[in-house]
């Protein structure tokens, strides 16, 4: 038995574009919460239906425990009848199980288990991390994070044996032969998301996965929403020419082992007048040519851009 059971609906909701907010800070680098409500609210209002708060785009390990809370609280304010509300937990397992129960109570739909960030990771290990956690929740759906390869398919069905409320995985291994291994091995009940965003989403959907997660859903949502329309038809022509469109953006990000990831999407936003562009360490912002070629990336779209609900941000 796993999620699809005791949670119904859940994973179609969250078959499509998982959105991963960006957290805005003010001119003194503390958050800024009404900023994070509008940038929320433009999302949904553009047809974006999952949010992941607190996810690695949200730069979960540079913000406080406090201040984790405040933002998907935040986040949550925003949300209407049609969002589905994944919160990112993480961290040692007290942490994550205290954070899972306080999205709990915040009325969050499911939460998303960041990969535990340690030098050795055991596969056992990672099952016994994961199943912690999601007993300590078995209202919410559970979406485990998974970026290393050492975790196989027949892992993952010990946990999901373990944790019925398990629904999916946001499997983030940048390797399409091993996903559909791994998913094979897993069996058929689970949702796979593709968490490598749209650069992987093709090749990710035609292997098995029927959603993926999204930072580029910032900026232009509508073309994150026209590729997984494409990928819904097995349009893979269409989905191709989206990715077109977007891969000088999706490469910078990606560049350096992704080291600029985040700063690339806010440097973007900044350009746009949608937040400011500072990220905390350790991630940095852009020196003034990467800043150039981000300008370069987005100017073919940037019409399709859609502005917030209240004044530019400066």
């Amino acid at each position: 038995m796993n999620g699809s059971v005791n949670h119904p609906g859940l994973a179609e909701r969250l078959s499509t574009v998982v959105g991963i907010p960006v957290v805005p800070y003010d001119a003194d680098g503390k958050i800024d919460h009404d900023l994070t409500v509008a940038l929320a609210a433009r999302l949904i209002g553009n047809g974006v239906s999952a949010l992941t708060v607190n996810g690695n785009t949200g730069e979960f390990y540079a913000l406080s425990p406090e201040e984790r809370r405040a933002v998907l609280a935040s986040v949550v304010s925003a949300r209407d009848a049609t969002t589905t509300i994944i919160a990112g937990v993480g961290l040692d397992v007290h942490t994550a199980v205290s954070d899972a129960c306080f999205a709990r109570d915040l009325g969050a739909d499911a939460i998303m288990i960041h990969q535990p960030v340690v030098p050795y990771l055991a596969a056992d290990g990672w099952v016994e991390y994961n199943a912690a956690v999601a007993a300590a929740v078995p209202d919410l759906g559970v979406l485990p994070y998974l970026t290393n390869p050492v975790v196989s398919g027949a892992h993952i069905a010990r946990l999901t044996e373990r944790a019925p409320n398990v629904v999916g995985l946001k499997y983030s291994v940048a390797d399409p032969v091993t996903f559909t291994t791994v998913k094979t091995q897993a069996g058929d009940e689970l949702l796979w998301i593709a968490g490598l965003a749209e650069s992987y989403a093709p090749a990710y959907w035609q292997a098995g996965a029927r959603g993926f997660t999204s930072g580029l859903v910032n900026l232009a949502p509508a073309l994150c929403l026209e590729m997984l329309s494409a990928l819904r038809k097995s349009d893979y022509a269409a989905a191709s020419r989206v990715w077109q469109r977007i891969r000088h953006f999706e490469e910078l990000r990606a560049r350096d082992g992704s080291a600029n990831n985040v700063s690339v999407v806010k440097e973007a936003m900044h350009q746009l007048g949608l937040c400011r562009r500072e990220v905390r360490p350790p991630s940095h912002p852009l020196p003034a040519t990467l800043a150039r070629e981000v300008a370069m990336a987005i100017q073919p779209w940037r019409s399709l851009v859609p502005q917030l609900g209240r004044e530019r941000v400066a």
